[in-house]
């Protein structure tokens, strides 16, 4: 008789003193001591796992990858309603047709922009919010999802909460550097919505959205709860990204990932489910120019950047939430890269995807697109599939569409875009902290 597996806990990256059960670290989402939160332990899927969940739909997978993280605080008849409502969308993997014949005939794109704000966070703040109500319960009447956004984070975290009864969204992004598409989403009005439009940086932002977490007067008073990517729970949820790129392969593929990266959550949620047991063949972060990760794996020194605005907005991020994370599981791991794209590439990518077999990528997508051709590239023969995560609609970003292909129209948005209607603040935390103390948004 097998032993049980261990209560799960999360430890900080830079202190194992502290510890926490799933409750506090929704609670607290930074450790008092700094660093960030990972599992204790990392657990280990079955022999035979993803031959049984072939056939599976993509929320009954989600819901076996993320079982022995969740299921022994929530139950597993709530967990699989809660991924059931999460995971409502499809997620396909496309092969664009007229690359056959071609090297590029090899790289694919899961499309994971098929949620309610168009881009792949929707699936994992769909989950977070859901399982944050059900954990916290009826103990905290009013909770705040505290967000800074590089454009598609706070999107999926107003669609996740708006007209949620006794939880506001605030969001946090740069004035210059989001789409005019992505403000709409982040910034219409709607009940349970605040956006603050910063004169700033992301970088800002985000450094204000954890000075926040960090201020304890403020979290006696209210309650915050972050949605970005320092929330583990978060990343827990994209986990299932990667065991689903793999079975919609055939049994046996050699497989690498190539994931668009700014604040590596994503990349670090394929590098665990490797260490769960997942064969992922090579991975790779494909980044823009603001991102110190390639030089941090060429050279083994970190330096934070100051960003600046690119093709890619979402990735615009020179001091990564992520980081201790990768590292952490990067070290006695299977190995990880990272390679910088630059924006003339990005746009020559786009063009020339589009005009070999009519796919438009958006930027990001456009970024891994580039690091893929770049890897089949250097070996042809070592995989036979490249999947690239296909992280946003490319119609949410017209103005560099306008710039690859002369026309901001060349893909068109799903859904209606009002007029945003932010709150306009300088680079000043306390005028932050007076918004987070206030009553806004909330019913």
């Amino acid at each position: 008789m097998s032993s049980p597996s261990p209560k799960l806990e999360f430890v900080s990256t830079v202190d194992a003193t502290c510890r926490a059960g799933l409750r506090d670290v929704l609670l607290s989402a930074v450790p008092a001591k700094g660093g960030l939160w990972v599992p204790t332990h990392i657990p280990q899927l079955p022999a035979g796992f993803m031959e049984s969940h072939r056939g599976a739909t993509y929320a009954e997978l989600a819901e076996a990858v993320v079982a022995p993280y969740f299921a022994e605080e929530l139950g597993s008849q709530v967990l699989h309603e809660l991924c059931q409502e999460a995971f409502d969308f499809p997620v396909p993997l496309i092969f664009p047709k007229k690359l056959c014949g071609t090297r590029s005939e090899k790289i694919g794109v899961l499309e994971l922009f098929h949620g309610p704000s168009a881009a792949f966070k929707d699936f994992a703040v769909r989950l977070l919010v859901r399982v944050t109500a059900r954990v916290l319960g009826n103990d905290f009447p009013q909770l705040t999802v505290l967000a800074a956004t590089s454009g598609d984070t706070g999107a999926a975290v107003t669609e996740a909460c708006a007209g949620v009864s006794g939880v506001r969204a605030v969001v946090l992004y740069p004035r210059i550097g989001v789409s005019g598409v992505q403000e709409s989403q982040i910034a219409r009005v709607r009940p349970g919505v605040v956006a603050l439009s910063i004169d700033g940086t992301f970088d800002d932002c985000q450094a204000m959205v954890k000075r926040a977490l960090a201020d304890e007067a403020l979290r006696r008073r209210r309650p915050l709860l972050t949605a970005n990517s320092i929330n583990p729970v978060r990343l827990i949820a994209q986990l299932p990204f990667a065991f689903h790129a793999k079975r919609l392969l055939p049994s046996g593929a050699k497989m690498g990932i190539v994931v668009p990266s700014g604040n590596l959550g994503n990349v670090g949620a394929v590098q665990l489910a490797r260490r769960m047991g997942l064969q992922v063949d090579t991975l790779v972060a494909a980044t823009n120019t603001n991102s110190p990760l390639p030089e941090l794996f060429a050279t083994g020194h970190y330096k934070a950047r100051r960003s600046s605005p690119t093709a890619s907005n979402a990735m615009d991020i020179g001091d990564p939430n992520n980081l201790g994370r990768l590292l952490a599981w990067r070290e006695g791991g299977p190995a990880v890269s990272a390679v910088t794209v630059d924006d003339v590439s990005t746009l020559e990518a786009m063009r020339r995807v589009r005009e070999a077999s009519g796919y438009i990528l958006c930027p990001h997508t456009a970024v891994g697109w580039k690091a893929a051709e770049d890897l089949l590239r250097q070996s042809p023969e070592a995989l036979d599939r490249v999947l690239v995560f296909g992280t946003a609609h490319p119609a949410k970003f017209p103005d560099i569409l306008e710039a690859a292909f002369g026309d901001r129209n060349a893909s068109t948005f799903p859904f209606d875009l009002p007029k945003p209607a932010p709150r306009l603040l300088g680079n000043d935390y306390e005028s932050v902290r007076a918004v987070l103390e206030s009553e806004a948004g909330f019913a």
